[in-house]
């Protein structure tokens, strides 16, 4: 069986969070935004001392960048555009940072391993995205940070007033870039929805509706698939993690709340139970293999394991032989300019609606979370501040606001912030901007909007690494898991879920045994029984069945005797 040499995870968080650029660079390219990246080399310097007597300049520092989202200059940048903006907003930093230079180098951040050695040799750019250390959940993600893979940039985030420049809602989701004790280690600079399906408008008007609502399961999901289905057009584009998607909503994951369990203090504090709920297993597998086998209402393969705006599944929705494709709300302006489209009329095209529920009503998605960026340790405290200082400047205040300014003075057109920065932003900025007369949610359109405020404003179901230490020993890989998802769902010849199923809890299992575990027992106890008590809560007010038929017959069995 082909295993991917990113997981699902790793690829969607990849192409999600790091924009088309990070996913020409995982492809081994070099991005080039607009075609006009500075060349490895290339730097932005602040005012420097010329003669004698001249003032000096209060610090000497060099900032090495990667490129997106802390660029260097762009060369002759049309007016109007987010990269003109850039460089004025940058200018306007450089000035009142004299001393600080920004040199840009050649260096791929996306690939963990890369940059991994890079911090160990001393050669990493200033800042990178967390996410690319910590397999872009909480627990990985504070687990880097315990290995000292980021910076504590506790101090210079005060000083440099960062808190006040964040959106309240993602000043209050910060798990992923500050530790249980407030130590910070990183920077919020996108928002990220969960993942969902973009859907063709004109499509689900011949079979008479308008919307997809956003309660829907995936037994919905397949026979909207079928109505939709017709010549040489599929209802449905999806990605081969696609049983990554559609088993997790009975909460059968790798890392799925009733498939895996605590066991403090015996070597790595995890094992798995895909056995216990098998026939769920089962059930998923046997919708997904109807639509994709019987059906044919669906356009997928093996080897797509790229659902983002560059995709195989998106280029068929681009052509009108696909009426839904997967993706985060991220996309949509990646999407607008694809197809070329304005943001008013990519609005009218197509609908965003968040994935489907499992049977029982449970859904494992957040309504969003919070990319960040972290900065190299090896960072003097007078260069951390002024790297602090930039980033926050340019992606959070005032240089953000001279960046749209841009855009807006010359176009006249809100929704052209919306085409060129992906909306919303983690600053205070996603609805009102100095100088922009028009509220942003309205040039985003209607229908995105509203989307985006439904899921936005969905309850957030707890996640385990807020309650639990960092680990920094990661215990077995998700191979297996991928293997046997990915075999299942396009495999023409006979399997036995069950049996296989079985199969792959021992494997883990028995690597399990293997790991020892870097944690206090006590402290992970403790939060253990924090973590499945607000589970608990969660899932008797918003998934009661699921709740009542899954969640407290496993806790019975396999967290209880242990936790009492």
């Amino acid at each position: 069986m082909h295993t991917p040499p990113l997981s699902r995870r790793e690829f969607l968080r990849l192409l999600a969070l790091g924009a088309a650029a990070a996913a020409v660079q995982a492809c081994g390219g070099q991005p080039t935004p607009g075609g006009m990246t500075p060349a490895a080399g290339a730097t932005a310097t602040g005012p420097q001392p010329t003669a004698p007597g001249a003032a000096a300049p209060a610090v000497r520092v060099t900032l090495k960048t990667a490129g997106w989202p802390m660029d260097v200059f762009f060369k002759n940048p049309k007016p109007g555009t987010r990269e003109a903006g850039y460089n004025k907003a940058l200018q306007q930093w450089l000035d009142a940072n004299p001393g600080v230079t920004i040199e840009a180098i050649e260096f791929n951040p996306w690939s963990a391993d890369a940059l991994r050695t890079a911090i160990a040799g001393g050669t990493a750019p200033f800042c990178y995205p967390i996410g690319v250390l910590g397999s872009w959940n909480v627990p990985g993600i504070q687990a880097a940070n315990a290995e000292g893979l980021f910076a504590d940039i506790t101090e210079a985030f005060a000083k440099n007033g960062v808190a006040d420049l964040l959106d309240p809602k993602v000043l209050a989701s910060p798990s992923r870039w500050q530790t249980q004790d407030g130590r910070i280690f990183g920077i919020p600079y996108e928002i990220v929805s969960s993942e969902g399906f973009f859907f063709n408008r004109e499509h689900l008007a011949e079979i008479g509706m308008d919307e997809i609502p956003m309660s829907w399961t995936w037994q919905d999901m397949r026979e909207l698939a079928a109505r939709l289905t017709k010549g040489n057009r599929k209802g449905l584009a999806m990605a081969a993690y696609v049983l990554d998607w559609i088993l997790p909503t009975y909460g059968i994951d790798f890392d799925g709340l009733v498939s895996r369990y605590p066991v403090p203090g015996r070597s790595f504090n995890w094992r798995w139970d895909f056995t216990t709920f098998v026939d769920d297993i089962a059930e998923g597998v046997a919708l997904w293999r109807a639509m994709y086998f019987e059906d044919k209402s669906v356009y997928s393969d093996p080897n797509f394991w790229d659902f983002s705006q560059n995709g195989q599944t998106a280029a068929a929705f681009y052509e009108g032989t696909a009426s839904m494709t997967p993706g985060i709300h991220l996309f949509f302006s990646d999407m607008a300019l694809k197809m070329g489209k304005s943001i008013a009329e990519a609005d009218r095209f197509m609908g965003f609606v968040s994935q489907p529920y499992g049977p029982l009503g449970y859904s494992y998605q957040l309504p969003f979370a919070v990319s960040a960026w972290g900065f190299n340790p090896d960072l003097k405290p007078v260069e951390l501040d002024k790297a602090v200082s930039l980033f926050a400047y340019m992606h959070l205040g005032e240089g953000f606001v001279t960046t749209v300014q841009e855009i807006y003075n010359v176009t006249g057109d809100a929704s052209e912030i919306v085409r060129a920065i992906r909306w919303p932003f983690t600053n205070r900025y996603s609805e009102n901007v100095p100088g922009v007369p028009t509220p942003l949610s309205q040039a985003a359109g209607p229908n995105f909007s509203r989307a985006l405020q439904a899921i936005f404003n969905r309850p957030k179901l707890p996640e385990v690494g807020e309650y639990i230490p960092a680990e920094v020993n990661r215990g077995p890989g998700d191979t297996p898991w991928y293997d046997k998802i990915t075999r299942w769902a396009f495999t023409q010849d006979a399997f036995d879920v069950k049996r296989e199923a079985a199969e792959m809890e021992d494997i883990l299992n028995r690597q399990a045994k293997t790991f020892p575990s870097g944690v206090d027992e006590n402290a992970f106890a403790e939060g253990i029984r924090r973590y499945y008590a607000d589970m608990a809560a969660f899932l008797q007010t918003h998934a009661p069945r699921f709740y009542s038929e899954r969640f407290l017959p496993f806790y019975d069995l396999r967290i209880k005797p242990n936790f009492g």
